[in-house]
């Protein structure tokens, strides 16, 4: 079948499904059988265009996404999740591997490809068991999200006065943009979710991944046949509604990074307080195939330090709230400055106004104090942004508004990283009746050249 062909032929399912769906026959199949299934989710056709001014570049893509979830009703305890993509390049014949909008999904030619993310059927409360996950799944517990071909459950016990969830799962790790054999990989981890009382949780966990050393997991040979990962956390309830956390992750019995957060809401003074930090240990360059797929795109990650801390007060009558705070990333003394490894602060202060003029209108102002703090490079940097937008909920949303990044990353093959980089954005959702909306999206990227995108989506909230 010819590629304009296969495209039409989706176009024209997909057009169907939406003409069937509001015919009045899906409602009926939803409560068949006097509702003992459900039916929720999400179905959406979308163009995602991109071009660059210096005429080096340009991508054309169609999006068919599904997200479906099926809930039996009546036993209570089962329910299957599906969810998906059909990515058609729509692109001209052009096999120049030098584009640079590329992205993570193309093989340089202009064909379909499917990408299968979740598949997996669900036990959930049923005596001691918490849930049971059977297939294509997401796993996270308290290490990075990994994405999993396998079984995944988790029980619930009361031990000593506590609440305790231990969990396990075991599969193979899913490579959904890698060439290789499929069992060439295994995963296998487990710990615990404690409830030592009501504000306190310790979170165990342990993993341990095996692969061929051969595997491009990342877009770059792992080297190695084996990672043991683990995690220790501790989260604890703080005053009304604040919280307290910290956690350590170790990467082949050796520490790879900590991180903390606390946050504090106080209702009487209308007072949020959010601050974290975070330090990498180690320098992150190799790393197991279950890892995000652009890891590999970045490169070398060396250890750094990451502060943050933001403050919002209300003002006036749950109208207006004045936010501010700063974020601080040092890389570790000795270490030079690198692509994707930098030192540099910025301090921030926001104005929010609800219902500004009429009702359902927001207006939101920002400045920025930025500062490049590498080793060759001293620089403060000025930026100002904001966003008006109106939201009636299911009716419509439109927002105009503009932002500064003194880096920015797409994770586009051969687009590396962008510098001092403004943006210029709108967006409007429209509903054409409940459940069916179309959404169009421009952004505008400014830095040594320009950057456009156009995003038009339509879909379906079932």
């Amino acid at each position: 079948m010819s590629k304009k062909r296969h495209l039409l032929c989706n176009l024209y399912s997909y057009l169907f499904v939406f003409f069937w769906l509001f015919s009045g026959s899906f409602a009926e199949l939803a409560i068949a059988d006097e509702g003992s299934l459900s039916l929720s989710g999400l179905l959406q056709l979308r163009y995602d265009g991109r071009y660059l001014s210096d005429d080096e570049g340009e991508d054309h893509k169609l999006h068919q996404t599904v997200d479906i979830n099926i809930k039996e009703n009546k036993w209570g305890h089962f329910r299957f999740t599906l969810a998906g993509d059909m990515i058609e390049d729509i692109d001209s014949e052009d096999d120049d591997q030098s584009d640079r909008t590329r992205t993570i999904h193309d093989t340089w030619d202009s064909s379909s490809h499917g990408y299968l993310y979740i598949c997996q059927a669900e036990i959930y409360e049923l005596g001691r068991l918490n849930y049971a996950r059977f297939g294509r799944q997401y796993v996270n517990h308290e290490l990075a999200t990994t994405h999993l071909d396998g079984l995944n459950f988790s029980l619930d016990l009361e031990l000593f006065g506590m609440q305790i969830r231990p969990f396990a799962y075991a599969g193979i790790p899913v490579r959904l943009y890698e060439d290789g054999h499929y069992w060439d990989a295994t995963e296998v981890g487990g710990g615990a979710h404690i409830h030592l009382d009501r504000s306190t949780k310790i979170t165990l966990e342990y993993q341990v991944i095996e692969e061929d050393p051969d595997i491009v997991g990342t877009y770059r040979e792992s080297g190695k046949e084996r990672y043991e990962q683990s995690a220790f956390a501790i989260r604890r309830s703080l005053l009304h509604k604040g919280y307290g956390y910290i956690s350590l992750f170790l990467l082949d019995n050796s520490p790879k990074n900590i991180n903390t957060r606390f946050s504090l809401l106080v209702d009487r003074l209308d007072l949020d307080i959010d601050a974290s930090y975070f330090y990498q240990f180690k320098e992150i360059s190799e790393t197991p195939t279950s890892s995000p797929y652009y890891t590999g795109l970045t490169g070398t990650i060396k250890p750094y330090h990451s502060f943050t801390l933001d403050v919002m007060k209300g003002v006036y009558k749950d109208r207006i709230w004045v936010s501010a705070g700063t974020q601080w990333r040092l890389l570790d003394s000795g270490e030079d400055e690198t692509e994707f490894n930098h030192s540099y602060n910025n301090q921030y202060l926001a104005l929010i106004i609800d219902d500004l003029l009429m009702k359902n209108v927001q207006l939101s102002l920002q400045a920025d104090f930025w500062q490049v703090m590498d080793s060759d490079n001293d620089d403060e940097i000025l930026s100002f942004g904001g966003e008006i937008a109106y939201e009636k909920p299911k009716t419509i949303n439109v927002s105009l508004g503009s932002f500064y990044s003194l880096y920015k990353y797409d994770y586009f093959a051969d687009t590396g990283e962008k510098t001092d980089v403004y943006t210029i954005y709108s967006d409007v959702r429209y509903y054409i009746q409940p459940g069916l909306y179309f959404d169009a999206r421009y952004e505008l990227d400014i830095y040594d050249i320009h950057e456009h995108r156009f995003v038009a989506t339509l879909g379906i909230e079932i």
